[in-house]
């Protein structure tokens, strides 16, 4: 029994953990980065493949739904063929896909390549994070999750700097080729150096539980990505989310039934790790706002073009480049919630800088709350996820890791659809209230007849005169709108924040506490200890 224990982790057997850790890196940071790398040049594709602004949105949108259809399954499949086997696979299918991607010829064959891109893509992040978990004992995994966290925040600010880079001075195409070559070397460095990870062949694929879950999340992630654009009233948005809710709790129902679920929801028995992926699924949430809402600031607002906007985030991306592996190694020695705590706190307060915004702020105070509240984000992620997957019986990794991922989809869709659609009705009402202001006895007004007679000493007609200066009140009133909106979606964020925050007050268990302790032991007693109350724990 302790000679079982002592070698459940794969460090032990493995001569290079460094060309693992390597590898996997490679694979997450491509699989993260097409995520983000797409976006910038989606204008530029929809001229190329003559498509309408709502066609070539299923360019991301394909990719997206694919990741979150197939995510919840990647721990079945890792445990009925191997994470070895599923990784590699993942890589090929989507350096290929990429590959298909760069030489699309219209739009249906872009799509089509999207999704087999994501095939690949979608098995990557958790089979990666399940081979770790399953390399490195708890007392090392702060530090090794700390270093996979630099690829996991760098990635989606590298992605607007290439696509920026590409689209302005090359070809849109680039951004689907750069994953060939680091993906042929992934793949060759992984079959010849890649560990074989010991795994049981699990009973028959879950069927019923397979064509449930499928149904279920493409409904409720399609529901989500719709909001945008056609508001949560619209009768697609309504039915694909009933829908959705109704055949995912079909599905739960299934999956509590069967002998060999595809996603074994008892790992939520967990403390710990339920109260992770709450905690971490508010933070994902809040954090829509920075990541994709500000860079439309900064480009509609500020007049950024998207290579400088990119350029301009790059500096927050760095920090938390620098904080995550520090975060990791504090982690080892003090755990999650002092870290989580801080972080968190930080992240709040940043977020409540950002709702003073206008249509001026200065550059560099915009520049310096980002980089703090990413830094608070770095604090915060990756503590709170490896000490939920710590407490996570050796047996149950792979669930965890395909259950960890789920949520992380869903969530950042959720808030997507919440926090844009609020934006949008704030943004309006806000511009509405503006141009209600707009008469002949305010202010505004006045301003309006002063434009307007400025243009006519420049010789305009008065008629072309009124025109020319309603276009300049009214672009105006547009980017005030825009602006107050951006600063009330902060706010819900800033709440967002503060939530989560008071859950990292009940964010620890006595089996997190073992556990932790259990590396203030000497070198010797801690071999042996620490597994042996990790699964002890899990039998709990």
């Amino acid at each position: 029994m302790e000679e079982a224990v002592q070698h459940q982790y794969e460090i032990d057997k493995i001569k290079a953990p460094a060309v693992q850790l390597i590898i996997i890196i490679l694979g997450v940071f491509m699989a993260i980065l097409d995520t983000s790398i797409v976006n910038v040049a989606i204008p530029t594709m929809e001229n190329e493949l003559s498509a309408s602004t709502a066609q070539i949105q299923w360019v991301l949108t394909a990719y997206m739904l694919t990741l979150g259809v197939l995510i919840p399954i990647s721990g079945w499949l890792t445990d009925r063929f191997g994470a070895r086997n599923l990784f590699l696979l993942a890589l090929l299918v989507f350096t290929i896909g990429s590959a298909l991607c760069g030489a699309s010829w219209n739009l249906s064959s872009i799509i089509f390549f999207r999704v087999i891109q994501a095939i690949g893509g979608a098995f990557m992040q958790p089979v990666a994070m399940s081979m770790i978990f399953r390399i490195f004992p708890p007392h090392r995994r702060g530090t090794i999750m700390g270093v996979l966290g630099i690829a996991m925040m760098v990635a989606p600010a590298c992605g607007p700097v290439l696509s920026g880079y590409f689209v302005d001075d090359a070809s849109w195409r680039l951004i689907f080729y750069v994953n060939v070559p680091f993906g042929i070397a992934a793949v060759i460095l992984g079959y010849f150096f890649l560990h074989h990870f010991p795994h049981q062949k699990k009973g028959k694929l879950d069927v019923w539980g397979l064509m449930v879950s499928v149904i279920g999340f493409f409904l409720l992630l399609y529901g989500f990505n719709e909001v945008s654009s056609d508001g949560w009233s619209s009768a697609t948005v309504v039915l694909s989310l009933i829908g959705g809710i109704f055949f995912l709790l079909v599905f739960i129902i299934i999956e509590l039934k069967v002998e060999h679920p595809i996603l074994n929801l008892r790992v939520l028995n967990n403390y710990m790790f339920s109260m992770s992926l709450i905690i971490s699924s508010i933070i994902f949430t809040a954090m829509f706002v920075g990541i994709f809402l500000l860079p439309l600031y900064l480009q509609n607002t500020m007049g950024y073009t998207a290579l400088r906007t990119g350029l301009f985030m790059t500096p927050a991306a760095l920090a938390s480049a620098v904080i995550m592996p520090i975060s990791g190694r504090l982690f080892d020695r003090v755990g999650a919630r002092p870290l989580a705590f801080f972080g968190v706190l930080i992240f709040t307060i940043s977020s409540l800088g950002f709702t003073t915004l206008g249509t001026e702020s200065s550059s560099g105070y915009i520049q310096w709350m980002y980089i703090i509240r990413s830094i608070g984000m770095a604090m915060t992620m990756m503590p709170v996820m490896t000490a939920g997957m710590n407490t996570v019986p050796m047996q149950l990794v792979n669930q965890g890791t395909a259950m960890s991922n789920t949520i992380r989809q869903v969530s950042s869709s959720l808030g997507t659809a919440i926090l844009t659609s609020y934006m949008t009705n704030q943004t309006k009402l806000d511009t509405t209230h503006l141009a209600w202001k707009v008469t002949a006895s305010t202010y505004q007004g006045q301003s309006l007849l002063q434009l307007q007679h400025a243009f006519e000493a420049k010789g305009m007609a008065a008629s072309q005169a009124l025109v020319a200066a309603e276009d300049m009140i009214y672009g105006l009133i547009s980017k005030l709108g825009f602006v107050s909106g951006l600063d009330a979606t902060f706010y819900v964020s800033t709440i967002l924040s503060i939530v989560a925050w008071v859950c990292i007050w009940f964010y620890g268990s006595k089996k997190e506490r073992a556990i932790r302790e259990s590396r203030r032991a000497p070198k010797k007693q801690k071999t042996a200890g620490e597994p042996v109350l990790l699964l002890e724990a899990g039998k709990r």
